[in-house]
């Protein structure tokens, strides 16, 4: 075993330095929000400390859970994103749409769109990462919300103002390392040196403990994920960092942006500019935040309303619990004065005499417990503040109101709580805008080879074809046009409801009618056939009566007319 440490600071070169230095200032920013953001990793989770004053049983009300549920199942559809050819190619426009649906569904976008939902629930911001692959389609992440920082003069709604952004905590086996061509021979042959270290060895150990840490933190996310395993005994696990910064080219006069991979803090691997890597010189991040703060790149989350009270409540609730437990317990005390008297205890039975010196009521006496009765509606009225900051209304989570409630005050409660998901889904819109162009950026520089789609005509039949990347790339470029599905669901409803209000001016126009049933049907999710059967059904309900019409007016021509006698 060597004895080789390479993270002092005659080892690190003046880059190393100024990458460490920027990556301090960068966690520091961050970590101030690290209490606040385990407390409400373990509410949500359901795991309690307990202590010996205030909460000394291990229980908990699950309000941040359920509210965090809630909020997810009025906004986990992510938005519909329709591309438009710039020049009106409309043979472009389709096979790119069926891109983007093949990569959508081969990815898992969903799942991800899950996550970066919950991160943003939970801690206020959520961070995505899109990386080229050697196939057709970049791989997309959800990164966990420890494992990115960002320079701390970004502005927060613009992400390629930042100076230096840092993807931490991605842990790989040396193995993994020394097999990637990427990496530097040099860097190799260091890396080496350093795992078969005494510190190298300790390092490892550490590494595996937050791998651990943070693969328990992606699980609360609900989605699981094939790497969770993938470290064998006996590997040594390194923390690699890839740290993309601003560095001056002296040839081209410039700053460019450069990524430099270095594992645990000390062995340099790699040193790219960011374009020859990626194809691109934007950031391969996406993030976007739910109540955006001017000065403050970590504002605070949903979840930071509920903590403090989900605390209070868990207390309340643990006390309540620990008196109840007492008094189930039966404690007497008794007169220690009396001579030759020893209390016994005695199991309880139907008809059983228990013994006592004299007057029970003068020599033992019950232990008084309070029972707290006060704290249940203490807890209610903390609940119902936590409901009306957040929007998750007892209505929302299929809970009914304790008092009488008018039909149109529950309307009101509902329309006021899915405005509120309404403008959660339009700071997202944003988001999925970013990622969209960056998706079709990294596709422009790196797609390779053919790929086989398939279409669904409006018959129900469906086409195959081989797509090459001649088929899609355009001169003009593309428009990622974002809609949110909430957002067009209330603009469906709306948009009956004033065909309705039209249609009851204009009762007789029959082709207003069969346009607001062609909107009507749009809506439900029919399939072509199924279509196809409900309008040829009312283009003949509508024939009949025009038949019918058309046979009285022949018959009444057919009449012979009577003159009148002349008189």
């Amino acid at each position: 075993m060597t004895d080789y440490t390479p993270n002092t600071q005659t080892d690190l070169t003046p880059l190393m330095e100024k990458l460490l230095n920027e990556k301090r200032i960068a966690r520091s920013f961050q970590e101030r929000k690290h209490s606040d953001w385990d407390e409400i990793y373990e509410l949500s989770r359901g795991k309690i400390k307990t202590n010996r004053l205030t909460q000394r049983q291990a229980v908990n009300i699950p309000l941040m859970k359920e509210t965090e549920k809630t909020i997810l199942s009025r906004i986990d559809d992510a938005p519909n994103c329709e591309w438009k050819e710039l020049s009106g190619d409309e043979g472009k426009e389709i096979i790119m749409q069926t891109i983007w649906e093949d990569f959508y569904k081969e990815k898992n976008i969903e799942a991800i769109d899950i996550q970066d939902k919950k991160t943003v629930i939970r801690y206020g911001r959520a961070t995505k990462k899109i990386v080229p692959t050697k196939g057709i389609y970049p791989d997309v992440f959800a990164l966990d919300i420890y494992d990115v920082v960002y320079d701390p003069m970004m502005d927060p709604l613009n992400i390629e103002s930042a100076r230096f952004i840092i993807h931490q905590n991605i842990f790989r086996s040396v193995r993994e390392i020394l097999a990637d061509k990427k990496y530097t021979e040099k860097g190799k042959e260091s890396l080496k040196m350093w795992a078969n270290s005494k510190a190298g060895i300790v390092q490892s150990q550490a590494n595996k403990e937050e791998w651990e840490k943070k693969m328990e933190r992606l699980r609360a996310m609900g989605v699981d994920n094939d790497d969770f395993g993938r470290f064998a005994g006996g590997d040594v696990i390194v923390n690699l960092t890839e740290h993309y910064t601003q560095e001056w080219n002296k040839d081209k006069k410039e700053f460019e942006r450069r990524v430099i991979v270095y594992c645990d803090d000390a062995i340099e691997l790699l040193n790219e500019t960011l374009e020859s890597l990626i194809g691109m010189k934007e950031y391969p991040f996406m993030t976007w935040a739910e109540d955006i703060e001017t000065n403050d790149l970590w504002n605070d989350s949903v979840d930071d309303m509920i903590r403090v009270p989900n605390k209070l409540i868990n207390i309340w609730f643990s006390q309540m619990a620990e008196n109840r437990t007492l008094k189930n317990f039966q404690m007497h005390w008794y007169d220690a004065t009396i001579q030759g008297y020893q209390p016994q205890t005695y199991e309880p039975g139907a008809g059983r005499m228990l013994p006592a010196p004299g007057n029970p009521r003068e020599t033992i006496m019950p232990v008084e417990i309070s029972g707290l009765d006060d704290t249940l509606e203490a807890i209610n009225f903390l609940t119902a503040v936590v409901e009306r900051g957040t929007g998750a209304t007892a209505i929302e989570k299929g809970v009914g109101e304790q008092k009488d409630q008018t039909l149109g005050e529950v309307q009101i409660l509902v329309g006021k709580a899915l405005e509120r998901s309404t403008n959660m889904a339009k700071f997202y819109r944003r988001g999925w805008y970013d990622f969209a162009r960056n998706w079709l950026m990294i596709m422009e520089a790196n797609s390779k080879g053919a790929k086989t789609l398939f279409k669904t005509a409006r018959s129900g039949k469906v086409y195959s074809k081989k797509i090459y990347k001649s088929d899609w790339v355009s001169e003009a470029g593309y428009e990622p046009l974002i809609r949110s599905t909430s957002e067009q669901e209330q603009e469906s409803v709306k948009g009956l409801q004033k065909f309705q209000f039209i249609l009851s001016m204009f009762p007789q126009n029959i082709a207003l009618r069969k346009i607001a049933q062609k909107r009507s049907l749009e809506i439900v999710d029919l399939t072509p056939d199924e279509l196809k059967e409900v309008e040829d059904f009312e283009d003949k309900t509508l024939e009949q009566p025009m038949m019918q019409g058309q046979q009285g007016m022949s018959q009444q021509m057919a009449i012979p007319q009577i003159q009148p006698a002349t008189i």
